[in-house]
């Protein structure tokens, strides 16, 4: 495996790791405390974040076209049989909840949050399964 493809993945593991480890906790503060809003945030926006630069670079690695977008980058990974398609169309939202975490910071965000913390941690686990079989 590629020197950077390595470090990035394991920067999102540990990310992850955190988010698991800490995950009872910020669900149960999440409505009612800041800071744990800001850290799980914070923590979800960069595996997100992580996510879809590992994408582009596996992308770029394989010599195939650059994707154009976030969302087109998870579902290049699809059409390129690098993770497979039914997961890319599913795991997809993870562009948009990147997306809204940059740049929608005046909405409330404590839902999306809920939601990634309840099920998107799987489908991050799912996708390091996928990448590490490369």
């Amino acid at each position: 495996m590629d020197r950077v493809l390595f470090q990035k993945l394991e920067r999102l593991k540990e990310e992850l790791f955190y988010l698991k480890k800490s995950k009872p906790e910020l669900l149960k503060k999440l409505k009612t405390s800041i800071e744990a809003k800001k850290i799980a945030e914070r923590s979800i926006y960069l595996c997100s974040e992580i996510v879809l630069d590992i994408s582009d670079l596996i992308i770029i690695k394989k010599g195939y076209p650059k994707a154009s977008t976030y969302s087109d980058s998870i579902y290049k990974l699809g059409d390129y049989a690098i993770i497979p398609k039914g997961f890319a169309h599913k795991f997809v939202y993870i562009a948009g909840l990147r997306n809204f975490l940059a740049h929608d910071y005046q909405k409330n965000t404590v839902p999306e949050l809920e939601k990634f913390l309840k099920s998107g941690i799987k489908d991050i686990e799912q996708f390091i399964k996928y990448i590490e079989r490369l």
